[in-house]
């Protein structure tokens, strides 16, 4: 970012941290830009835990009081009604997306075929997932297996009946999770399997049953990912910041897409190595599996029978994503994305028979965009879980944190 007329850089208004431009009215940095953001949107009543209300906020202590800190906001003059809707924020970026995905549809690629540049791009990319991926899941071990909740084992604070807005938090939980619930099979190495199905209780303990699980899983894909993008040069390239701003945003889609290439859509199952997981629809009804996004999306993706060159495009595209947050060289990234998608258009021209795959490349475009509305919204379910109970915060942690590392 340029720094004032005296050459020094600007620094936010909030903490002093190095600004990196205006953000609800206000000079900030990308952390008070975020923070205030999600505040405002989870309209969560906050108190200073020192009972003072005057902390001094600074880059170093800004973590230690987030009442003090939005004070500290909306005094520097940020103001909560330019903060864009989910729903906007989300339509502008379709929008984006779209005209990008159009623009890159139309563009002529010339002679026939994958250029040098283009062969060396996939050749990395597949060594990149070769080193990081491994689909049978060796390496997965020491894993938390589910509690039983029939065991009369008790989550901590589960035994009290939430009232008031806790119960409202605890409704809309359910609905996030307990609609279509997991069910995971493990397979000994004598043969036997192990099978371990969420309990329907009222005590929203089969909420949690499957957390610890699911945090070890998501840890290990995710040290993947970030194995895989350091692999890859141009990745290796950018801004120390940049890259946790681009791993930040793209890991939960880059694991879906891995995931993929283990889904079974006979059985509608992710076949992990000696685990396997499903989703168990409490109706019993197998489309309203379909109604599932994340389900739905697998099938679909499925579908499409992609060769693994694809997957690992694919993989590129959406971590190089320009419009990720904190991302400061934008037009750095935007033009690695478009050398990636446009890759891909050649492989699939390349190696694919016409007509029949002519619209592959603008299919898979389409399915890159869906994934972002998933991951949109699966950030949105882990916020609240996170917010309705102690319980679950070490674990959202692992979930969260994994990618600042």
């Amino acid at each position: 970012m340029k720094g004032d007329p005296a050459g020094c850089p600007q620094v936010c208004r909030v903490c002093g941290d190095r600004a990196t431009g205006y953000h609800f009215n206000v000079l900030t940095c990308e952390g008070c830009k975020g923070f205030f953001r999600r505040t405002v949107k989870r309209n969560t009543r906050l108190r200073c835990p020192f009972r003072k209300g005057t902390c001094e906020i600074t880059r170093k202590t800004r973590r230690q009081c987030q009442a003090c800190r939005l004070r500290k906001c909306l005094e520097s003059g940020m103001k909560k009604e330019m903060i864009m809707s989910d729903a906007a924020v989300e339509q502008r970026r379709a929008l984006i997306r779209r005209k990008k995905r159009e623009r890159m549809g139309a563009s002529p690629l010339g002679a026939k075929g994958l250029s040098e540049e283009q062969q060396t791009m996939i050749r990395e990319l597949m060594d990149a997932q070769m080193k990081t991926f491994d689909t049978t899941f060796s390496n997965f071990k020491d894993f938390r297996l589910p509690a039983a909740c029939s065991s009369g084992r008790e989550v901590p604070g589960a035994a009290h009946t939430p009232v008031g807005e806790e119960a409202a938090k605890w409704s809309q939980v359910r609905e996030d999770l307990c609609s279509l619930k997991v069910c995971l099979r493990l397979r000994g190495e004598d043969g036997s399997v192990q099978n371990y199905t969420p309990q329907a209780d009222r005590s929203g303990a089969e909420i949690f049953s499957l957390l610890p699980h699911m945090a070890d899983m998501s840890t290990y894909m995710f040290k993947g990912v970030i194995n895989f993008a350091k692999v890859i040069s141009h990745f290796r390239e950018l801004p120390i910041e940049d890259q946790i701003s681009l791993l930040k945003g793209a890991t939960f889609e880059v694991c879906q897409l891995r995931f993929n290439t283990v889904f079974n859509a006979e059985t509608g199952t992710w076949e992990c190595g000696r685990l396997s997981y499903c989703l168990e629809d409490p109706a019993g009804g197998f489309q309203q599996l379909l109604l599932e996004p994340v389900l739905k999306f697998h099938y679909r993706l499925k579908r499409l029978q992609l060769h693994k060159e694809e997957y690992v495009l694919m993989q590129a595209i959406s971590l190089f994503s320009p419009d990720r947050p904190g991302v400061v060289q934008r037009s750095v990234v935007d033009q690695l994305q478009e050398r990636f998608a446009i890759a891909l258009k050649a492989y699939i021209e390349c190696n694919r028979p016409q007509p029949a795959h002519r619209f592959l490349f603008l299919k898979i475009m389409a399915m890159l965009t869906e994934l972002r509305s998933i991951n949109a919204q699966h950030t949105q379910k882990l916020l609240r879980i996170q917010d309705i109970h102690p319980f679950a915060s070490p674990l959202m942690q692992e979930l969260f944190s994994i990618t600042d590392g």
